[in-house]
């Protein structure tokens, strides 16, 4: 893969507080890459100090192989969309658009043939008379990413652009957000706390927590294999353990639970006999079925159902397996011709799973 932007070994620090705590990340050329964790892990300090608006303590940043760290932000090829849009309210939506041209001293000749790309490109066609205020919080964010688009930069940072719009309109702007993407095919960088968000539209995503980097992955590598509790528990919902290895037995290890439950997770060499181990697995991964009948025979265990959540595509169930430990399982609604298999709240069940949807976790 051909890198667009590198960080090597990049740290900020802000006084006694670490921002950015020894970030090296590799983004390749035409990849829309999210940069994603809670407020305050250093997402932002991250996308920052890429567009030069931050200069980092340690470490270096290199864009197309060219190290910026000395680089004003308006000396590189990147261009930035807020979460605020920050349009000038006092210009129209061509206005707007024409800023950076105008400071590039674009002939006026070509301007006009670019600012209507760009309108094309956002589908806004027609509007460029248009002041912002005249403009609902979609179609501002819109003229935004083509005054942003419109200098071709090789690379466009996004800090969180979309969260000043409401649900349903944030989630048709994903969709329209990552198919501009794949149309113009520049590098984004985008900084969301929104997993959803960021698993919708990321080739590759970089959970962070603190400054660090937890785990640098495919959205579908992120929510299979978490490498740690946190990326576990910050995408999706999981189920945690903790217990002790009793004995490695073929392609399995067998692990006591602290709630004295007995069940296997597929072999990891790493581990053996008495040490400590914690897992995790996704709600979806369990099935249900009525007290003695499991699903093949493979870590299944009799629970009491303690709370169902009806939610018309699926049933949320808290499954209460011993008096220390409650799993939580998610089941589709597969009504058909009248029957509905559902379980109510005090019935007894037998919840099973494969011991390959487990998932070791470090630390």
């Amino acid at each position: 893969m051909e890198f667009t932007v590198e960080l090597n070994r990049v740290t900020k620090k802000f006084g006694d507080v670490v921002a950015a705590d020894n970030v090296s990340l590799q983004i390749g050329r035409g990849e829309f890459f999210s940069l994603l964790g809670p407020s305050g892990c250093g997402k932002t300090t991250t996308l920052r100090l890429i567009a030069g608006f931050e200069e980092p303590t340690e470490g270096e940043i290199f864009i197309n192989n060219e190290n910026v760290r000395d680089k004003r932000p308006y000396e590189r090829d990147v261009n930035t969309v807020f979460q605020s849009y920050a349009l000038f309210p006092h210009l129209t939506v061509a206005g707007n658009i024409a800023f950076g041209l105008e400071r590039k001293k674009t002939p006026r000749h070509e301007m006009g043939r670019l600012i209507e790309e760009a309108l094309d490109l956002v589908r806004l066609k027609g509007m460029g008379d248009r002041y912002p205020r005249q403009l609902s919080g979609g179609q501002q964010q819109r003229v935004a990413l083509a005054r942003a688009l419109v200098l071709k930069p090789e690379v466009l940072l996004l800090d969180e652009p979309l969260g000043a719009l409401d649900l349903k309109l944030r989630k048709e702007m994903q969709l329209e957000l990552k198919s501009l993407q794949e149309k113009v095919g520049i590098t984004f960088i985008y900084v969301t706390h929104d997993q959803e968000e960021a698993l919708t539209m990321s080739d590759r995503i970089a959970v962070m927590e603190r400054g660090r980097l937890e785990q640098v992955g495919t959205p579908e590598e992120i929510y299979e294999f978490p490498k740690t509790r946190f990326v576990a528990d910050f995408i999706g919902v999981s189920n945690f353990f903790s217990g002790q290895v009793i004995r490695a037995e073929g392609e399995t290890l067998l692990v006591r639970t602290d709630g004295n439950l007995d069940v296997t997770l597929p072999l990891d060499h790493g581990f053996t006999e008495g040490q400590r181990v914690q897992f995790s697995i996704r709600p979806e991964k369990f099935s249900v079925g009525p007290q003695g009948k499991g699903r093949d025979g493979e870590n299944e265990l009799v629970g009491e159902i303690a709370n169902r959540i009806y939610l018309g595509g699926s049933i949320h169930y808290v499954i209460a397996l011993s008096a220390e430990e409650k799993v939580t399982v998610f089941l589709k609604n597969e009504r058909t011709a009248g029957q509905q298999p559902s379980f109510s709240v005090g019935e007894r069940v037998t919840v099973s799973w494969h011991r390959d949807d487990s998932v070791i976790l470090g630390d």
